[in-house]
């Protein structure tokens, strides 16, 4: 369906705001009922503090991972490929050296993708978009809290330093 519709209500009925009537018209048919949920809008203050503490991540990556990620969202998008927040797709290649071209063919696009090769298997790790539209507030603070376990292993430090030192950067 995509992101959430806003609606209002009026006392009698859950009624779509007028941007998003022609959408609800589209997606539900009348008389079907359906479940409404309420989504809890996600914090910008949570937003800025996971990537102050991203940025803070990148810049104290060891040296030997300091050229791997050329960027702190490339960093974020590595890290979620170690989480749930990420789709897994399997590969079965006829030989090692097949395995290593399907590799290569799947890091070649503009998204981010990490990939392992074990023989002629190749799995590949998407990272799934944490954008406020994809989001709601549970699952982005689920997210964030997976992303920073992973990146303070990484940097080898707590996740309760990171967010300090992040907090003192912000």
């Amino acid at each position: 369906m995509g992101a959430p519709m806003i609606y209002a209500w009026d006392g009698e009925a859950m009624t779509p705001l007028p941007y998003f009537r022609k959408q609800a018209d589209k997606v539900f048919i009348v008389g079907k009922a359906y479940r409404l949920a309420e989504v809890e809008p996600r914090s910008m203050q949570s937003h800025r503090h996971f990537f102050a503490c991203i940025n803070e991540a990148w810049a104290n990556l060891p040296e030997e991972y300091a050229d791997r990620f050329r960027t702190p969202d490339e960093l974020r998008k590595w890290a979620l490929t170690f989480t749930e927040y990420r789709d897994v797709r399997e590969y079965q290649a006829k030989s090692h050296n097949e395995a290593l071209r399907i590799a290569k063919f799947l890091t070649d696009g503009p998204d981010y993708v990490r990939v392992e090769v074990d023989g002629a298997s190749v799995t590949e790790y998407r990272p799934r978009s944490q954008a406020v539209a994809n989001m709601d507030s549970r699952e982005f603070g689920r997210s964030k809290q997976q992303v920073l376990d992973v990146l303070a292993e990484k940097i080898g430090v707590t996740v309760e330093e990171l967010q300090s030192n992040a907090g003192r950067a912000a």
